[in-house]
């Protein structure tokens, strides 16, 4: 037989309060006067590489242009996905004092009609080098339906410098910014944030790394990183590198054997931390690897 239990009402009226007023209280320590995280959206026509990037700014509850604070600014790769996670737990994060106050800048690119502007301009922009045979890969080109010649690899030297100098610039001029900076992306964007990392050191101050994509040109990021250690000790970065643990057995295994190198050589100012998000696929993965890096490279400090 079924046993049915019934609960006083009063008793979960009353809990509910409780719950409320302690949440309030803690609200109130927190942030006396909470509001809401402002959105601004531009458009910004590359000179550089003639890519077209939609720019999504996430700014710190109580931004003004009327005081003289300015904030460091943390760029979100693949913004026209991860932006909105981005601001979405930014806000939540900033109303309980959670995360530093920063600007969040999600770089994303047009796809109001089709995916193929997001995944052709961003298989240029994302990878180090030129890799024909994988841009000729069916698996990846029939996935998106796209027709032969449409992915053309080797384009991330160009596309730091659209970052550099034009990304950078326009929202430093739109924007109270400082010069502390932080990059993150997932998949062929972590492939990118790994060779900001070791071809650019300095330029950004924290990386978000995950599940990148290191089987990119026969691991060709592991000869990047061994050229550097040949000639530099130091790599002042504060990293987080992330994958989901039900990803391909390979991805996983690059994964540790990078965090392994780089710890092996022991650079001076790199603070790296690792975390394999368990039972998450590499699409599942990506609103957790967004808090988690958020968490890790700008939670305030005690």
């Amino acid at each position: 037989m079924m046993k049915i239990y019934t609960t006083n009402i009063k008793n979960i009226a009353f809990l509910i309060l409780i719950s409320a007023v302690s949440s309030y209280k803690l609200l109130a320590q927190t942030n006396s006067s909470p509001t809401i995280n402002k959105q601004q959206s531009h458009v910004l026509k590359s000179t550089i590489n003639g890519h077209t990037y939609n720019l999504n700014i996430s700014l710190p509850q109580n931004y003004s242009i009327n005081d003289t604070t300015h904030y460091p600014i943390f760029l979100i790769l693949d913004g026209n996905f991860s932006f909105p996670i981005a601001h979405a737990s930014r806000t939540i994060m900033d109303m309980f004092g959670e995360l530093e106050n920063i600007i969040i800048v999600g770089i994303g690119y047009e796809w109001e009609e089709s995916f193929i502007p997001w995944q052709t301009d961003r298989w240029t922009d994302f990878t180090p080098t030129k890799d024909s045979i994988t841009d000729e890969n069916p698996v990846f080109r029939e996935t998106f339906e796209l027709p032969s010649g449409s992915l053309v690899s080797g384009g991330a030297a160009t596309f730091f410098d659209v970052i550099k100098n034009e990304i950078i610039p326009f929202v430093d001029k739109e924007y109270k910014t400082t010069t502390d900076r932080g990059i993150s992306g997932h998949s062929m964007g972590g492939l990118f944030v790994s060779y900001c990392l070791l071809s650019n050191p300095g330029f950004f101050s924290k990386y978000g790394i995950n599940s990148p994509s290191l089987w990119w040109d026969n691991k060709v990021m592991f000869d990047i990183e061994k050229s550097y250690s040949e000639n530099q000790t130091e790599l002042s970065a504060k990293v987080f590198m992330s994958v989901g643990g039900l990803e391909a057995k390979s991805m996983v295994l690059a994964i540790n054997e990078f965090t392994d190198t780089l710890r092996s050589k022991n650079y001076n100012g790199l603070h790296l931390t690792t975390h394999v998000f368990e039972n998450e696929t590499h699409t599942s993965v990506i609103a957790a690897m967004i808090n988690r890096t958020l968490k890790i490279l700008y939670s305030p400090e005690k």
